[in-house]
């Protein structure tokens, strides 16, 4: 053979032989990398709403609107110094806005008497649950104080201290996917060295009855899933 073409075929099987082990390495280094477990761990953390928030709407009706208004002014005086019996403050009782109909500028209907209704409210937003709720049980002596009550909304019952909460919901969901993850090394005979990686999903604030919605239940539940990466070795 051509000594020019003997050197060509050995060029050619060095450098076969060179990507070879090259690739061999990075196979091996690629399946070192790999020695990874993926867990989940979810934790659950009871907690008690901090904020109720309680709305209590009222309408009055005359022939004339100064009368109507005087009305609505009286009656929300009066829902003041009841809600006043059980302890709320000032700052916690907030006018909600007036309106005001007209039935003789309804060109659809009759006009009727009497002729103005006025509408307004007091929304109760407080950190005082038990109060929210007794004066809630008792709203039967404010309607009969004269008081014409339409509609009463709530309470509804808001956790406000989430940020203070999240360390011992993290901690507590990660000391689980800490046990998966050793659990796994166990029956595959390894062991869990450090954390890669870790991804924390959204909080969840669920009410604790399955029957009532979250946010009429003053006795809560925070809930995170987070999935964390542990190195094998």
């Amino acid at each position: 053979m051509d000594p020019y073409k003997q050197l060509n075929l050995l060029a050619i099987i060095v450098a076969a032989l060179g990507c070879s082990y090259l690739l061999g390495n990075q196979i091996a280094s690629i399946r070192t990398a790999d020695r990874t477990v993926q867990v989940k761990g979810a934790a659950e953390l009871p907690v008690q709403a901090d904020l109720a928030i309680w709305s209590l709407n009222f309408s009055n009706a005359a022939e004339a609107l100064p009368e109507a208004q005087t009305g609505l002014n009286t009656t929300l005086e009066k829902t003041r110094a009841y809600l006043t019996k059980f302890g709320f403050k000032p700052e916690e009782l907030e006018n909600t806005t007036l309106s005001v109909t007209d039935t003789a500028t309804n060109p659809y209907g009759e006009r009727r008497s009497p002729r103005f209704t006025v509408n307004g409210g007091l929304t109760v937003r407080s950190g005082n649950l038990t109060a929210v709720q007794n004066a809630k049980n008792a709203l039967g002596d404010l309607v009969a104080s004269g008081v014409v009550l339409t509609n009463s909304y709530g309470p509804n019952y808001s956790f406000t201290k989430l940020n203070d909460a999240k360390p011992e919901l993290i901690s507590k969901a990660t000391a689980v996917a800490r046990l998966a993850a050793e659990q796994f090394a166990k029956d595959s005979g390894q062991h869990v060295g450090g954390i890669r990686r870790a991804r924390q999903g959204s909080v969840e604030i669920m009410g604790r009855d399955s029957f009532t919605s979250e946010a009429e239940q003053p006795a809560k539940i925070l809930r995170v899933v987070t999935t964390v990466d542990y190195d094998l070795r």
